[in-house]
């Protein structure tokens, strides 16, 4: 397969934005290996596809969906985390994150999929609405809504968590 110079020129977007795609992949997989994972993925996706994108201007958008998607591919194959009861939570705390925020990303990884990836997108990434929309392939009210189902869920969960 030979590419031409504009799609030479695409793929060393993929280069300069490596910290972009890391932290997108990092909050929607939770760790590094599999955001390594899945940006080395996404760039063997990336290059076997190139041929289908249409527009060079779509190029960030098209890459970082499917990021996002093999994400997604991830999480279905990964088993779900402990419930927090099982284990104790000074064993399994990282060293480098406090207690509150380690049970928050625990609570988002309970969430079901659709609504795990719009609160990461939205408030780990800073996306706006349009962006996840558009990375998601869904109307942006679905975003929307989907987000507040998952603060609504967040906020019960925590609550019962901390209020007994």
């Amino acid at each position: 397969m030979g590419l031409n110079d504009q799609q030479l020129q695409l793929l060393e977007l993929l280069q300069k934005n490596r910290n972009m795609y890391y932290r997108l992949a990092y909050s929607l997989t939770g760790n590094e290996a599999d955001a390594l994972e899945a940006i080395s993925q996404m760039t063997l996706l990336v290059v076997e596809k190139i041929d289908s994108l249409r527009s060079a201007d779509a190029f960030l958008a098209w890459s970082k969906k499917i990021l996002v998607n093999v994400c997604r591919d991830m999480w279905r194959r990964t088993p779900k985390a402990l419930p927090l009861e099982e284990f104790s939570l000074s064993e399994n705390i990282p060293d480098h994150e406090p207690e509150e925020e380690w049970v928050v990303r625990q609570f988002i990884r309970d969430l079901p999929e659709k609504q795990r990836e719009v609160i990461l997108l939205r408030y780990y990434l800073d996306y706006e609405y349009h962006d996840i929309a558009q990375y998601l392939a869904v109307p942006e009210g679905t975003v929307k809504s989907r987000l507040n189902r998952a603060t609504e869920t967040l906020r019960d969960r925590m609550k019962g968590a901390y209020h007994g």
